[in-house]
């Protein structure tokens, strides 16, 4: 049976390694072999079992935004071998032969840093809103302006209101229909 270490290349927890000598179950919870920081990964996501062939067997466990192998995702249990991919969320899982790892310690993917970008006005703020919340001159006040708290509840208001505008529009058209028959 060949030795295999999974190692997290790319997300939450890059560059950890951990020897595949027994059943490793991934996720969020504490209580996984694996642990792992991702916000998409459910709390038992999915489970990696060497096979004697110096393979692996990858299942999902019911995660709710799946697994998947080599960009494939997983639809029941498949077998894995050294080289392969394991995404879970946005976490990027490799596995890995002892011989892979002694050629190369780390297949950590180095993420290149963000372009900057300046900072820029919103365009959804109203100018008078904004140029009262700035002041006389230009600055800020202490405070921020939380303006998108109060564009976030009409929008939601006119959304629950579509419905039944949308039902009111219907039934004047429909009595107006009738009236006129």
């Amino acid at each position: 049976m060949a030795d295999l270490t999974l190692e997290i290349v790319e997300g939450p927890g890059a560059g950890r390694q951990l020897r595949l000598d027994r059943p490793i179950t991934i996720g969020r919870s504490t209580d996984t072999d694996l642990t792992v920081e991702d916000g998409e990964i459910s709390h038992h996501h999915a489970k990696v079992t060497p096979t004697p062939d110096g393979g692996a067997i990858v299942e999902d466990l019911g995660s709710v935004n799946g697994t998947f192998i080599n960009n494939n995702e997983l639809h029941g249990p498949t077998g894995v071998e050294a080289g392969d991919e394991l995404t879970v969320g946005v976490t990027v899982i490799k596995l890995r032969s002892d011989e892979q790892v002694a050629a190369r310690p780390s297949a950590l993917r180095a993420i290149p840093p963000a372009p900057a970008a300046g900072v820029r006005a919103p365009t959804y703020v109203n100018p008078e809103v904004l140029a009262a919340e700035l002041g006389p001159q230009g600055q800020a006040h202490e405070r921020q302006p939380k303006l998108e708290k109060y564009l976030d509840v009409r929008v939601r208001r006119r959304a629950q209101l579509a419905p039944l505008a949308l039902l009111l529009l219907i039934a004047i058209a429909l009595m107006i229909y009738f009236a006129t028959r």
